[in-house]
């Protein structure tokens, strides 16, 4: 009897294994999962008494993550929950016509588990949706020659992982948006590996700059630069953050005709409670008949280590904003949003960074 039961158990694990596509929930037993509050906080200035509209972004559940008690305090300000029609994404509307001359303070919140997952079959995602190019993820062209040029295939998306990785570099930058240029400032050396981030040895990108070239202005294009998401740029460059690591297999594996999508969050860090201090990114790709497989190629990058764990797993200390790229706002006067994480703020209709942000967790 013993033996049946241990035969039974196995059947069961090994039906949802590692490359099921079974829901994730199925999985608890064999995944982690981490459980913590997250407040996303936004101290809007006075706009002296003009019209104040801001969206922030919500998180959904989802097979890999839970999310309840969601909560708005709007510090008197007017607010409605939307839905973007494109990805079906959540947001808050915050707004008040008359404006305000006092500083406010809004805060979202709420509660998340988070399961460390693989592949998942997603229900009520359409996989042909994410083939099209973007404003800043074109398909084709370029892409195209990189592809051929390199013997990328669409039955080896491991390649077309590898490709990028060793392709891209994390870089660090400063703005200096007094002469309109942009600028990467050498970032020191990464503490995983002992090394630099940009040897000054080799060339980088399809363009071949040097070290020395990529920390004199390269361009006037705040479109064209650094952390947009903009995969033309990743490519001629080859150096820059998540966004532009995952726009670049994004181009690529649509090229290829296999969907991908573009995920926007929050690294959740070590420990019971503190500080996250920014936005992380990430991707994942589809395979017909196992589901979508997540990538995190820039975090692969920082840590060589993890690179075989994060072609096909992503960590459960994130939670997840948005899905895709190119969002549509309800009032918002500058659609469509390339990224979507940090609050977008208008006065009379016109786009301002008068407020401060701030995000921390605590561990439930």
């Amino acid at each position: 009897m013993k033996k049946l039961i241990l035969l039974i158990l196995a059947i069961i694990i090994s039906s949802c294994g590692v490359n099921s596509s079974c829901d994730i929930k199925s999985k608890n037993e064999i995944y982690k999962s981490r459980e913590f509050s997250f407040s996303y906080s936004v101290d809007i200035e006075p706009s002296n008494n003009k019209k104040l509209e801001m969206w922030l972004p919500v998180p959904q559940s989802n097979s890999v993550q839970e999310i309840s008690n969601v909560s708005v305090d709007s510090d008197g300000l007017f607010y409605e929950f939307k839905e973007e029609k494109d990805h079906k994404n959540k947001y808050v509307y915050i707004y008040s016509n008359s404006g305000t001359n006092t500083t406010k303070k809004v805060v979202l919140s709420f509660d998340i588990k988070r399961f460390q997952h693989q592949n998942v079959d997603y229900n009520n995602v359409n996989p042909d949706n994410y083939l099209a190019g973007s404003s800043m993820v074109p398909v084709g062209s370029i892409f195209d020659k990189i592809v051929k040029d390199n013997k990328l295939a669409k039955d080896n998306m491991k390649g077309v992982y590898n490709y990028v990785l060793t392709g891209m570099h994390y870089g660090k930058p400063t703005d200096d948006k007094a002469s309109g240029n942009y600028k990467y400032v050498h970032g020191g050396i990464n503490p995983k590996t002992g090394k630099e981030w940009l040897p000054s040895n080799i060339t980088y990108g399809l363009k071949k700059k040097t070290r020395d070239e990529l920390t004199k202005s390269q361009n006037n294009n705040e479109k064209y630069a650094y952390g947009n998401g903009n995969s033309l740029y990743a490519c001629d460059i080859g150096v820059g953050n998540c966004t532009d690591y995952h726009s670049y297999f994004i181009s690529l594996s649509r090229t290829l005709e296999i969907p991908a999508r573009f995920h926007m969050g929050f690294p959740i860090p070590s420990g019971k409670e503190g500080r996250v201090k920014g936005y992380h990114c990430w991707a994942d790709y589809y395979i017909d008949g196992e589901g979508w497989y997540p990538v995190d190629i820039s975090e692969a990058d920082k840590d060589p280590s993890k690179a075989e764990y994060f072609f096909g797993t992503v960590d459960e200390s994130r939670v997840e904003m948005m899905i895709g790229r190119d969002f549509s706002l309800d009032e918002y006067s500058s659609n469509p949003v390339n990224l979507f994480i940090y609050p977008l703020l208008e006065i009379e209709d016109k786009s301002s960074k008068n407020f401060k942000k701030s995000f921390t967790f605590k561990e439930i």
